[in-house]
């Protein structure tokens, strides 16, 4: 039973194989066919352009005869027109023009034909493919292991091109390294190149130029040009900030011209200050504006301290660089010493050490230094002056650095109209604000 359901349904599919092949002929038979008359429609269609342009050239040229007969009037027809020729001329344009019309009629029947079997082979295509999928759909439907094994084999492919897309990005990238590493050698065989020329042209000078010849260092002339462009935007900045802080001063000063006192003022330390503050108190709501703005004043000033440590530490980061390069010329020259001393050149030492003592560089830009008046300068001995300095006689275990800041006028006035108010025995309790003073002092 079952071997004869599997012979009915071989032959079936036999069937089915022949009826694809003869529809597969049939097919390639159409399109052969319509690619022959979709070239024949072509070629008609070229043709009747050709007759069509034909046909308004012998259009235009009959015009253009018939304006010129008519110009030269009827005499003058009568005189050139000894043959007939007029009349023959006219005969032949209207035989053309009937000839035209009746070739342009034939053209536009058989582009008609030919339309319609393009349209009856389209027609024939469509039933074709129409078939062929339902022939599929019924594969699929009676295969589902055929169908599966297909989608699994896309799963596949697609599985694969992701790996191969994730290759080709990683190819990318190294190819992208490769190439930087390559323009980074060139520029260094370049640089290495300029180098060893300067240096040949060196020696050719010194073998040449004898004795009295002196050898010029172009790496080092490079080098120290680079250093000194370094100092001068670091004096450029130092230099903005010493202006905009003087600009501020001159603004506050000023504000609180009217404010200030008249009192001479006497050298004190931070300590004495802070003592000071700790001792005696001061009503906020008596003096309170003075205090406001002396704090701010004291705040503008460590700001401008620590701005003016930075600076320093950038110029002792490039004096270290600096001396690096020396070393390493030296090393390279061979005129380095084995016992020179490496705490003295050590970048990171010198680094270290720069950071205690870069303080009293940043005390050399003291904001108070700067003058504000602008009239004749007085002297020494009647300029009021506040010393505001950090000890180090009394406290050795310390390590704070002795020297002293002249503040501006204005800013004396107030410290001394403070220190007044602070030595008044009316308050004992010192406010919370004054605290905050007596840190920043320190």
């Amino acid at each position: 039973m079952s071997s004869s359901k599997y012979a009915k349904l071989e032959q079936d599919y036999q069937k089915l194989v022949s009826e694809m092949g003869v529809l597969r002929c049939r097919l390639e038979s159409k399109s052969e066919a319509l690619l022959i008359l979709t070239r024949d429609l072509e070629q008609c269609q070229s043709e009747r352009d050709q007759f069509k342009l034909m046909a308004d050239q012998l259009r235009e040229r009959h015009g253009e005869l018939r304006r010129r007969l008519q110009a030269w009037g009827p005499t003058v027809a009568s005189v050139y027109d000894t043959k007939n020729l007029r009349g023959q001329t006219e005969t032949s344009l209207a035989q053309l023009l009937c000839d035209l019309k009746e070739q342009n009629r034939r053209l536009q029947s058989e582009n008609e034909s030919l339309s319609q079997k393009l349209r009856e082979a389209l027609e024939d295509s469509k039933l074709l493919r129409e078939q062929v999928q339902e022939q599929g759909r019924s594969r699929r439907l009676s295969d589902p292991c055929a169908q599966c094994s297909a989608k699994q084999d896309r799963q596949e492919l697609v599985r694969q091109l992701e790996v191969l897309q994730s290759r080709c990005s990683m190819l990318e990238c190294d190819l992208q390294a490769v190439l930087d590493e390559k323009e980074e050698l060139v520029r260094t065989g370049d640089a290495y190149r300029h180098k060893v020329d300067r240096l040949n042209l060196q020696l050719n000078h010194a073998l040449r130029g004898g004795a009295d010849y002196v050898p010029l260092d172009v790496d080092a002339l490079l080098m120290e040009n680079r250093y000194m462009h370094e100092r001068l935007q670091l004096a450029q900045e130092e230099k903005s900030l010493l202006t905009a802080s003087l600009n501020k001063f001159k603004s506050l000063a000023e504000k609180n011209r009217g404010r200030a006192s008249t009192a001479a003022l006497a050298g004190i330390s931070s300590k004495q200050m802070q003592q000071l503050l700790q001792d005696s108190s001061l009503d906020l709501s008596t003096a309170g504006a003075d205090l406001r703005s002396l704090v701010a004043l004291l705040l503008e000033a460590v700001n401008d301290r620590t701005l003016a440590l930075n600076h320093q530490r950038k110029a002792n980061k490039v004096l270290g660089k600096r001396v690096t390069e020396l070393e390493n010329r030296l090393k390279c020259d061979g005129t380095w010493r084995v016992n020179m001393p490496l705490s003295s050149t050590d970048p990171a030492k010198l680094g270290n050490r720069s950071r205690g003592g870069s303080f009293e560089d940043a005390s050399s830009l003291s904001i108070g230094a700067l003058e504000l008046s602008t009239s004749k300068p007085m002297p020494d001995k009647d300029v009021p002056r506040s010393v505001i300095s950090r000890e180090n006689s009394r406290d050795e275990e310390e390590d704070c650095v002795a020297g002293e800041e002249d503040l501006p006028p204005e800013l004396q006035r107030l410290l001394s109209a403070a220190m007044k108010e602070l030595k008044s025995p009316q308050h004992r309790a010192p406010p919370p604000a004054l605290k905050e003073v007596a840190d920043l002092a320190c």
